[in-house]
């Protein structure tokens, strides 16, 4: 996208500046003071070689911005996923009547870009550089380390007069916010027995439900029309729906904020996880985190990529509650929501720390349907005595559980939910 060519220039005096503004004011003092003219006129000419490499900049500059109006950005892909990498190309390019002329100009540019450390993983952008007769390509990696909205840009034009008195350093164009969703461990494969777990607890049945394989790989002979090609193309294996008329029964995620960053990032990864797995599989899913009633819908009633980029975008800006009143307001709203859902049929999938005794009163009505899963997290190893304590309540109200550590492996806490056919 073209942007208008904003200019802020810094220009400083190198060593080599300050040395001959210091011996030009020097000497000229002293040829006035002594009454010698060849050192004033030294001490002049000193001073004035200054003077004149800031007014070469200061042209050089305004020539260049004249010439050169627009920075075109392109960032791939966008928004940016968290360990997934992605690339950024910048292109500064003349004015179309003037490109003939702007060699001389981009010959001499140095250029770089500025980028935010949770882009770049703390390290320093290095760029690819071409030129060209009209234009200058600046390309360079990134690679997102945190979730969140972060900045790149403005380019920085380097450059210097030809005695090496002056440095400018230029910004040029401005910043623009990028998002980076949260990292995503694909569960699409085993997603779709979650639901027909579902039912078979519902029926009392111990025959396989027809959501129980939602997605399985591809054997010799099925109908290449049954391709799941969005999950082929992710697992790098083909995968074929089993049953195109299978009842797609929606899902809830239940997202309690933690405190901690290590936490936040985990929990928030789980959700998405969760959620776009359950999305690929056909189901429609929405994600609950103490919002205003109503803010969140159902998404996806066959997947598809719009609905999970609607679903990871409600976590970019996710962020710790205030205050422990506030998380656990934000969890009994959530618990009143998903409870209205799971009456008439919802699955109920909870990433939650151990409930105090109000939260697990607001719980017990959605594990009372027998569609009920839920992680409760451990910060601390002192900590998973309580939360198996809390568990063990759970379980009572009908839900699974299992207790992890903000540090476990997602795929295995969630074939872990997966195994628990039998309640405590």
């Amino acid at each position: 996208m073209a942007e208008p060519g904003g200019v802020t220039a810094r220009m400083s005096l190198t060593p080599r500046g300050v040395g001959m503004l210091a011996c030009g004011v020097v000497i000229g003092a002293g040829g006035v003071g002594l009454s010698a003219p060849v050192m004033v006129y030294v001490g002049v000419a000193m001073t004035c070689a200054v003077a004149l490499a800031w007014i070469w900049m200061t042209t050089g500059l305004a020539s260049f911005t004249h010439r050169f109006p627009y920075a075109e950005r392109t960032i791939v892909p966008r928004p940016l996923t968290v360990g997934v990498p992605g690339s950024v190309t910048v292109t500064i390019r003349a004015r179309r009547a003037r490109r003939g002329s702007a060699r001389g100009l981009i010959a001499r540019l140095q250029v770089r870009e500025q980028a935010a450390a949770e882009l770049t993983g703390g390290a320093a952008t290095r760029a690819a550089v071409t030129r060209t007769a009209d234009a200058l390509t600046l390309a360079y990696s990134l690679s997102p380390v945190r979730r969140g909205r972060w900045d790149v840009g403005p380019a920085l034009l380097h450059a210097s007069d030809p005695l090496g008195m002056l440095l400018s350093d230029t910004s040029f164009g401005t910043a623009e916010s990028v998002s980076v969703w949260p990292r995503v461990v694909d569960l699409t494969g085993t997603a779709g027995a979650l639901l027909g777990q579902a039912d078979r607890v519902v029926l009392g049945a111990r025959t396989p439900s027809t959501d129980d394989a939602a997605l399985r790989e591809y054997r010799e002979g099925d109908d290449l029309r049954r391709v799941h090609w969005a999950s082929s193309a992710r697992r790098g294996t083909m995968l074929v729906r089993s049953d195109e008329h299978a009842g797609r029964r929606p899902a809830t995620v239940i997202l309690d904020l933690p405190h901690g960053h290590e936490a936040l990032e985990w929990s928030v990864s789980a959700a998405a996880s969760i959620g776009v797995s359950v999305l690929d599989t056909g189901h429609p899913v929405r994600l609950l985190h103490g919002g205003p009633p109503g803010a969140a819908a159902h998404l996806g009633q066959r997947g598809g990529d719009v609905a999970r980029a609607e679903l990871l975008d409600q976590t970019v800006d996710l962020a710790s509650p205030a205050s422990r009143a506030a998380a656990e307001a934000s969890l009994l709203r959530s618990a009143a929501a998903a409870a209205e859902g799971a009456l008439e049929g919802e699955v109920t999938v909870a990433i939650i720390d151990p409930p105090s005794d109000q939260a697990l009163a607001a719980l017990a009505p959605i594990g009372a349907t027998g569609r009920a899963w839920a992680i409760l997290r451990a910060a601390a190893e002192g900590d998973r005595e309580v939360a198996q304590g809390a568990a063990t309540r759970l379980r009572k109200a009908g839900w699974r559980c299992t207790v992890v550590g903000t540090g476990d492996d997602i795929a295995e806490v969630w074939n872990t939910l997966l195994t628990m056919d039998d309640l405590a």
